[in-house]
């Protein structure tokens, strides 16, 4: 059965996702090439461009679902003026596994949009136009000590309680000079703990230029998040280079234990211990 790669209004939580209902997902968090752009109708469209990287979900659909994505992209085999193209290219996930999929590429009538979306995410392009953003935290920044020092304490005021991030695992994944930093690797058998913010729009300057997103070290993404049994679409960050986990400094993980106590689960945050105490 045929791979799609979809980046726009596909997407999980978004208006035509039912056109995937039964498809097999299998990659949450995935990326190919390209650069995004809005056409102001209430859909993107990708241009194709080696340098920059859109991010989407791959699924494993029917012949019978793929002929229904064709129609609803504007689509037919051997047109020359459809409104999306259809190619196949290579999809990564964040663990750098490569997989062929189909993608639906700007065709003539879209190429004259130049908005582009510089994350080149819809989801989150389209969650911080929200009045309400919430920002999971799962590393050193539920630790207050640096918003302190930075003068950011403010923006971290508003707690909102325990966010819980189903099918992805806890890794000391990002490789720094400065020792491994906190990653979210997709894991449909692990489960994230982290803390829920509710933060105002000046938040995300502070938090892009920590989490180094200027300098691709972490990108954002929209994560679904359980507080309470109900379920809540935040803002969080993945770091765009997996490696092997490698040991944190003594103060990072001071600050992600120190964070966690008194929210996360006593169980969670054991496991959290035990996997830093490994690589003493």
């Amino acid at each position: 059965m045929p791979n799609v790669f979809v980046y726009g209004t596909l997407r999980k939580g978004e208006r035509n996702h039912h056109f995937l209902d039964g498809a097999t997902c299998i990659f949450e968090q995935c990326r190919t090439n390209g650069s995004l752009y809005d056409t102001n109708n209430g859909y993107p469209a990708m241009k194709e461009n080696k340098s920059d990287w859109i991010y989407g979900e791959l699924y494993e659909v029917t012949e019978s679902q793929l002929k229904a994505i064709d129609s609803l992209e504007g689509f037919e085999e051997g047109y020359w003026d459809n409104l999306y193209n259809r190619t196949t290219v290579p999809v990564y996930n964040d663990s750098g596994e490569e997989i062929r999929a189909i993608i639906y590429t700007a065709g003539q009538a879209l190429h004259k949009f130049t908005k582009r979306i510089p994350s080149g995410d819809w989801l989150v392009y389209n969650y911080l136009k929200q009045d309400e953003i919430l920002y999971f935290a799962y590393g050193s920044c539920m630790d207050d000590e640096r918003f302190k020092l930075a003068g950011a304490d403010q923006y971290f005021a508003n707690l909102k309680g325990r966010g819980i991030l189903n099918g992805f695992e806890f890794k000391f994944s990002r490789s720094t000079h400065d020792g491994g930093k906190a990653d979210l690797v997709e894991n449909s058998k692990e489960k994230v703990e982290g803390k829920v913010y509710k933060i105002p729009h000046e938040a995300m300057e502070y938090l892009y230029k920590r989490e180094g997103v200027y300098v691709n070290a972490y990108r954002p993404a929209i994560v679904p998040v359980t507080i309470n049994r109900l379920i809540y679409h935040a803002i969080t960050f993945i770091g765009m280079e997996k490696s092997a986990e490698m040991k944190p400094t003594e103060l990072y993980a001071t600050e992600i234990i120190r964070g966690g106590c008194g929210l996360l689960s006593y169980e969670y945050l054991q496991r959290i211990q035990q996997k830093i105490d490994r690589f003493n």
